[in-house]
């Protein structure tokens, strides 16, 4: 008998082995395609992992620049340092051992790295030392160091052969301007990403795209010389050019902050620059603000010294993070008010344009005005009688534009208030706008009706109010408000360039041209609460509202003045809000008007529109003194007394030797002492105080010590104003006789 297989056990042995062996075939197909095709990107990447070392190269943030190319915001490159434990640790060891075969090779000690780095770096070398302990392969020993320090590190590095300690290039966030405009500008997070502001709203402009680099590493990770190296270039984020312009954003904030000074608001201040014709926000700012290169310092006076006093704790804690939310709030966009009285001009524009009023309709007081039961009072303890448009919108009668209102009825009253954009938000290229809380239409009865026409019932965002009010007065378009100009690139190409947006036409322009003559008159004819500056054509109106949603909200105001100039032909306007003032004033035309009649002054000049005088202004205006030092006696008094001056010469001198004042701005019919003799000293006087007097009764105190009054405010030179208590050297000081004494006049209110 064979011992061979027969044939039949050779075809069940083939029939068993063929198909076990075409099974693994195909499973080694299938394995092969799966790594080189379907899964060869990870396991490249797996690959790559552990051959190269991968770098980021951190793209350069684009600049924020003003409307004139100053730097608001700008990246500065500084470096991360970190330490790759286990290369270092291997770097020690190799050292160790190249130094047991070579006595000129030094043997290096942790501790050694450790006091170095610390010493270079400003930190805790044990810190360094437990980092160089771990088994993760990338730790950060320090960020934001600056290029010198990194070149020492990275000299020291090579020096002794350390591979394990590198550097990665980085940015820092640099704001030049400090907390100029900083909750229009916004600031980052710590992974360098924007959080608030234009930081936020244009993070995918700015932040540009990061690059990389790829290194050939051996079996320990040291990189291979020429082995290969690829490098991915970074690139630049793009700039931005504002509308904000320096000079203008640091006269409102500089008005503000006096402003929160004298008054002390709860719920801050907040204000609006704007072209009305384009919409470009050329200033905007909320007091307190903040460091943009220190956000978390608290800047409100009050609020840091409270929290100081707390003991730590989780109370400590909420409160500092509601301190941080507050001032890092862009107040102008963000937060809601019942905008009072500034708001009658939308009835009353709406009610020209509809016809149900004329410009000379008159319209009742009676102080008291019964709707469905309801009482409305007038602010003003007495009755203003009839009035027509001019006069009802200069004494801000409440009555009368509910009687404006309720000739529109509450189907037009709605269809403009959303016509004027109330009902949705502006658009404003700003990250956290707040949507305005309004009574619609089907809830509107006539007591809503009424409290609405004189801005006591919705309540609105600063930038919702200036851009209607804008509307009203620059022909009737409604434009969106707009923060950012351009958008360059690194080269400065324009990548952007961001055009004016109509959205509609609200009012004709012959209504327009109406309510600007109404608001004109109002400034004209009630110069103490309101923003009269002379040689100027303005038009404004003050607003004063109560929180009457809060708990005893009957007595907590919110005081605003919306003013535009020229009053004939807009270029600017300007809006200034107070939340919940104390001490005391809280209307409109005290809280708010003052201020805005000094960004003005500021700001006119600047932009352009000078003042044109008649001759009653012309005596009222300041002049400047010019210094005669050193001048012949002649042409000292003829160069003064040409300035409307009155000189008082003491010494018998040919020249001048010492002038009193010698510099700044006085009103005419000042009096400047010359004195002419070599050894001459000029006499001193005590300065009294004028607070409270009137502004012949403040000349005469001051005229009796020897000094010069100059008058300020728009009610310097309205009939019962009195002096304030800013006058701008303090009562009892001694100064040299002749000296300008400058103080704010105020009148009785005369609107809110």
């Amino acid at each position: 008998m064979s011992d061979k297989p027969s044939s039949p056990m050779k075809k069940r042995l083939n029939g068993f082995i063929w198909p076990v062996f075409l099974v693994v075939i195909g499973y080694l197909i299938y394995t092969m395609i799966k790594l080189s095709v379907t899964e060869a990107s990870k396991w490249q990447e797996l690959a790559s992992s552990q051959q190269l070392k991968s770098t980021t190269i951190t793209a350069s943030r684009g600049n924020i620049y003003d409307a004139n190319m100053q730097i608001l915001a700008q990246s500065a490159t500084v470096y991360t340092i970190y330490v790759d434990p286990v290369l270092v640790r291997q770097n020690i060891d190799d050292i160790a051992a190249a130094a047991e075969k070579d006595d000129t090779i030094q043997p290096i000690a942790m501790n050694d790295i450790a006091q170095t780095l610390a010493g270079l770096l400003e930190i805790d070398q044990s810190q360094i030392i437990a980092k160089c302990m771990k088994e993760n392969r990338y730790q950060e020993l320090k960020k934001n160091v600056d290029k010198d320090v990194a070149d020492l590190i990275r000299a020291y590095a090579l020096e002794n052969k350390l591979s394990g300690i590198g550097t990665t290039e980085s940015s820092k966030r640099f704001y030049p301007e400090n907390s100029l405009a900083a909750s229009v500008i916004g600031h980052l997070h710590y992974d360098g990403y924007g959080i608030y502001g234009l930081e936020a709203y244009y993070d995918d402009y700015l932040a540009g795209t990061d690059g990389k680099t790829l290194i050939a590493t051996d079996n320990r990770g040291n990189e291979i010389p020429y082995e290969y190296k690829q490098s991915y270039d970074a690139q630049p984020g793009d700039s931005l050019v504002l509308n904000i312009d320096i000079p203008i954003q640091s006269a409102l904030e500089n008005a503000l902050l006096k402003c929160v000074q004298n008054h002390n608001p709860t719920g801050r201040a907040t204000g609006i620059v704007m072209n009305p014709n384009t919409g470009a926000i050329y200033a905007m700012a909320s007091t307190y603000g903040y460091d943009l290169n220190n956000p978390a310092e608290i800047t409100n006076p009050a609020t840091a010294a409270q929290i100081a006093a707390m003991p730590e704790g989780d109370d400590k804690t909420a409160a500092k993070s509601t301190a941080w939310a507050t001032q890092w709030k862009n107040k102008a966009i963000s937060e809601i008010y019942f905008p009072g009285s500034v708001f009658k001009v939308i009835p009353a524009s709406s009610a020209l344009e509809e016809q149900t009023i004329s410009i000379n309709d008159t319209f009742g007081c009676g102080k008291v005005y019964d709707v469905s039961g309801q009482d409305f009072h007038c602010w003003s303890s007495y009755d203003h009688g009839f009035q027509n448009l001019y006069d009802a919108m200069m004494n801000s009668c409440n009555p009368a534009f509910i009687r404006i209102g309720q000739s529109l009825e509450k189907e037009k009253f709605c269809e403009y208030y959303a016509a004027y954009g109330f009902t949705e938000t502006t658009g404003i290229d700003l990250p956290g706008e707040a949507s305005s809380l309004y009574v619609r239409l089907n809830n509107m009865g006539p007591v809503e009706l009424a409290s609405s026409s004189f801005g006591q019932t919705n309540k609105v965002t600063a930038i919702e109010m200036i851009t209607a009010y804008a509307a009203v007065v620059n022909g009737g378009y409604l434009v969106t408000p707009q923060v950012v100009d351009k958008i360059i690139d690194s080269n400065g190409n324009v990548v952007k360039d961001i055009e004016p947006v109509i959205k509609r036409q609200v009012i004709s322009e012959d209504v327009s041209a109406q309510m600007r003559e109404v608001l004109e008159y109002v400034v004209e004819n009630a110069k103490s609460g309101n923003t009269y500056i002379n040689g100027y054509r303005i038009g404004g109106k003050s607003g004063t509202s109560q929180k009457l949603d809060l708990p005893g909200g009957s007595q907590i105001y919110v005081g605003s003045y919306c003013a535009f100039a020229p009053a004939d032909d807009p270029q600017v306007i300007l809006l200034i809000v107070v939340d919940d003032p104390q001490g005391g004033e809280y209307y409109g035309s005290q809280v708010a008007a003052p201020y805005a009649t000094e960004v003005l002054q500021t700001i006119l000049p600047y932009l352009g529109i000078y003042p044109e005088y008649s001759e009653d202004e012309l005596e009222q205006i300041a002049v400047t003194v010019k210094n005669t030092e050193g001048a012949e006696l002649t042409n000292a008094k003829a160069t003064l007394e040409a300035l409307g001056l009155n000189v008082n010469v003491i010494g018998s001198g040919d020249t001048v030797v010492t002038q009193v004042p010698n510099t700044g701005s006085t009103k005419r019919g000042s009096t400047v002492i010359l004195y002419t003799d070599k050894n001459a000293v000029a006499e001193t006087t005590t300065v009294p105080s004028i607070a409270g007097l009137s502004l012949s009764e403040a000349q005469a105190k001051l005229k009796d010590a020897g000094l010069n009054l100059l008058p300020s405010g728009s009610a310097a030179y309205v009939e019962g104003a009195k002096a304030g208590y800013d006058q701008s050297v303090a009562a009892g000081t001694i100064v040299y006789k002749g000296s300008i004494i400058s103080v704010t006049f105020h009148a009785p209110v005369s609107s809110q």
